[in-house]
């Protein structure tokens, strides 16, 4: 019987230790236990709902979208941020937002992460199932949150920009490319990679360095372009227009501004009865750690 208790220690002090050397990635959990969340609204208004107190909410939801994290597409650990969209109208994000503030049920960002001109990567999976039925290019995409001036008391200046993988070759007249399917896909953003804007002043995909192609201005360009502008949140979402259905997923989000690096991972909530067991454990290794050094 000691041996398993030893046994058990060791495995769990392992654990312990393991859980310390990834502390710099914050995992965030879901609302319920398993199998997890569904966060859906039926309504053509975009709602939201916070993730806990994590700074994450499910946001701009609307015409039957779906987001939660649960366990249905497993990245590192049991499970990750779900999306669906029932048709083309669906819509649903899932976004890190800063002393976030609810307008009518959906979720905007009050505070600000750093200068935008301090971004030096953004990363990100995702997982587009093969069920889906939407445009063979569509993936669910990354976007940094922006207000263009530096002022939060004025917003008509606020959008943001998006990371595509199929405009990152650019050509013209542009030639859609097919997202990977039934497998996870990780992409990083740098200063070199492509992104079009929505909002911000300046209209919907602004052409601001005068190519014929409205979709080539890198990630340095932009911060050129916006000297002032400041971060308010980073957001992953699908739908807006994809005609068809979308199944799949998305995780493991990181970003490094001015050199600090901060990362997520998104999991299910243990069952009570797992916790119960696991503390049930730890005590079992501090009375063994206890009576060694008495």
């Amino acid at each position: 019987m000691l041996s398993h208790v030893k046994r058990l220690a060791g495995m769990l002090l392992v654990t312990a230790v393991l859980a310390t050397a990834v502390s710099a990635q914050t995992i965030v959990y879901s609302n319920n236990p398993a199998p997890g969340d569904l966060f859906v609204n039926a309504g053509p208004a975009n709602q939201g709902q916070a993730v806990g107190t994590s700074g994450w909410y499910y946001n701009n939801v609307r015409n039957n979208g779906v987001v939660g994290i649960n366990t249905t597409y497993p990245w590192n650990g049991n499970g990750s941020v779900y999306f669906n969209t029932p048709s083309g109208a669906a819509k649903a994000d899932i976004e890190y937002l800063v002393n976030a503030v609810s307008v009518s049920g959906n979720f905007f960002s009050a505070g600000v992460i750093a200068p935008f001109s301090q971004l030096q990567s953004l990363s990100y999976r995702w997982y587009r199932d093969s069920s889906s039925t939407v445009a063979a290019h569509f993936h669910p995409v990354v976007r940094v949150l922006l207000d263009a001036d530096g002022n939060l008391l004025t917003t008509s200046d606020r959008g943001g920009l998006v990371w595509e993988g199929v405009y990152q070759t650019v050509s013209s007249p542009w030639t859609p490319a097919s997202a990977p399917t039934n497998s996870w896909q990780s992409y990083t953003v740098t200063d070199s990679s492509y992104m079009w804007n929505f909002g911000l002043g300046i209209g919907f995909a602004a052409n601001i360095n005068s190519t014929p192609y409205a979709y080539d201005a890198t990630l340095a360009e932009w911060k050129n372009y916006f000297p002032n502008a400041v971060i308010i949140g980073f957001s992953m979402g699908v739908g807006s227009g994809w005609n068809g259905v979308f199944t799949g997923a998305v995780d493991g989000i990181s970003w490094t501004i001015n050199g600090q690096t901060t990362s997520f991972n998104f999991e299910v909530v243990p069952e009570p009865a797992t916790m119960a067991l696991f503390g049930l454990g730890l005590a079992v290794v501090g009375g063994l750690l206890y009576r060694r050094v008495a």
